[in-house]
């Protein structure tokens, strides 16, 4: 460990007490043998870190923030307990088999990096000056070509507002549309954190049971009957957590449903660049008229850079883009740019066509391994990222969970898809982070769990 490593460790260990002088220049470098130079540029540096503070003509002092640098988060309650909280903030060394992303390695690209400076060179204004508050416009002619290529709906860029990722274009989706005491519609399992920004708002979910060609009709109906809805927050493709599609037939009597009944399909497509070839959405039968599509490119990228979109009816783009300007303003213009970059010039596309063939493999390996272990699934995607398990033998996967992230691997419970049923015998798992060395923790007859 190098002086300033040293330095820094003894810092945070409390050898110094808060306010405390430490020793001089020359006397420190004496005493630990080093240069004058190296203890000059550690106290700099811990300076610059909060660690240290510089007084003129008085030398360096032990800063508050020291003795506090190390301590445990404030909130080690419900945020900490919560299973997402955890994996989003889980260390490097632990396996997010839970997790709802791509592995490093698949996104970590060449070509993508090459993209990044083409994008830095071409378009340095972006990096310093506010973004087009609706999106950066060749990008939304980009996304329009994007969609048309792949899912048939047509809209022009004006029906485009770029957000910062799926969540954000949820939340203003959520912020139009839902005032307290409104039902509203969800798959069943779903999203966790969608159930919570439905509450958020005073919404009142609902679940509708996810099958494997879409959401149960027969549940829909009686929800109908039962309650006046104001919109069905869906996803379309690879559905989260179960990987289930939708059939033609199913969007077509969802979406009349939608017209009788008057309420909006909120469509979340935010997986569908995982499916090879055309997928069936909502949005390419309604023409945007009862239906606002979300597409996210932080699935499929990378998870920092934030670059979702809304399409919808023209009517709605003047209060959703005011909404935006009032919380976040815009999208940053570099991300947009490096976005529209790679749809341009067809990286994206070969990209995105890498991940398909390698998620499809996954799928089936994952699949083969748990389904030798006596792992159940109903529902078995042709790619996509998601499973959704449970085994015969365990009523209740909690202990099996701990047990699991006792040894550094982490799952996300099914009560955190839950509206209203028990999902306690249920699991997601993400087949890109399933390995051979991981499959053989399924085995519940094994030792690798004792």
């Amino acid at each position: 460990m190098d002086f300033q490593a040293q330095l820094r460790a003894g810092l945070l260990r409390g050898e110094w007490t808060t306010g405390q002088r430490l020793p001089s220049i020359r006397k420190i470098a004496t005493s630990r043998r080093v240069s004058h130079h190296t203890v000059v540029t550690a106290y700099a540096q811990l300076v610059s870190e909060g660690l240290l503070e510089a007084q003129q003509g008085r030398g360096f002092f032990v800063s508050n923030w020291a003795s506090a640098t190390d301590q445990p988060p404030v909130s080690e309650t419900s945020e900490a307990a919560d299973p997402l909280y955890k994996l989003l903030q889980a260390p490097p060394g632990q396996i997010k088999l839970g997790c709802g992303w791509l592995p490093l390695p698949w996104r970590d690209t060449d070509a993508l990096a090459k993209a990044v400076r083409k994008t830095a060179r071409s378009g340095q204004s972006a990096l310093v000056e506010y973004g087009d508050i609706q999106g950066y416009l060749p990008l939304r002619k980009q996304l329009s070509v994007h969609l048309r290529k792949h899912t048939q709906i047509e809209l022009s860029p004006n029906q485009v507002l770029t957000t910062l990722g799926a969540t954000q274009a949820l939340d203003l989706v959520s912020h139009l549309l839902i005032t307290p005491g409104d039902h509203v519609l969800v798959d069943e399992p779903c999203n966790g954190n969608l159930i919570k920004l439905i509450k958020l708002y005073g919404g009142i979910p609902l679940g509708v049971p996810r099958l494997r060609e879409g959401p149960d009709i027969a549940s829909l109906d009686r929800l109908l009957q039962a309650h006046k809805i104001k919109a069905f927050f869906c996803n379309s493709t690879y559905h989260n957590p179960t990987g289930a599609g939708l059939s033609p037939q199913v969007a077509f009597r969802v979406l009349k449903r939608a017209i009788e009944h008057e309420f909006l399909i909120v469509e979340d497509d935010v997986y569908g660049d995982f499916c090879p070839g055309t997928r069936q959405t909502f949005a390419e039968l309604d023409d945007l008229d009862h239906v606002i599509y979300i597409g996210s490119f932080s699935k499929s990228l990378s998870a920092s850079l934030r670059i979702g979109y809304i399409g919808c009816a023209p009517h709605l783009m003047g209060p959703l883009r005011h909404l935006k300007l009032l919380t976040s303003v815009a999208v940053p213009g570099f991300c947009e740019r490096f976005v529209n970059t790679i749809l341009a010039d067809g990286t994206y596309t070969r990209h995105a066509q890498a991940i398909q063939r390698q998620l499809m493999t996954h799928q089936k390996l994952g699949q083969k391994a748990l389904r030798k272990y006596g792992w159940n699934f109903e529902i078995e995607p042709d790619g996509g990222m998601f499973l959704w398990i449970e085994h015969p033998d365990i009523e209740d996967l909690s202990d099996y969970i701990e047990r699991l992230e006792a040894r550094g691997i982490l799952l996300m419970p099914g009560s955190s898809f839950s509206v209203s049923q028990d999902f306690r015998a249920k699991t997601r798992i993400n087949v890109a982070h399933l390995t051979k060395d991981i499959a053989h923790y399924f085995d519940t007859k094994g030792a690798a769990l004792r």
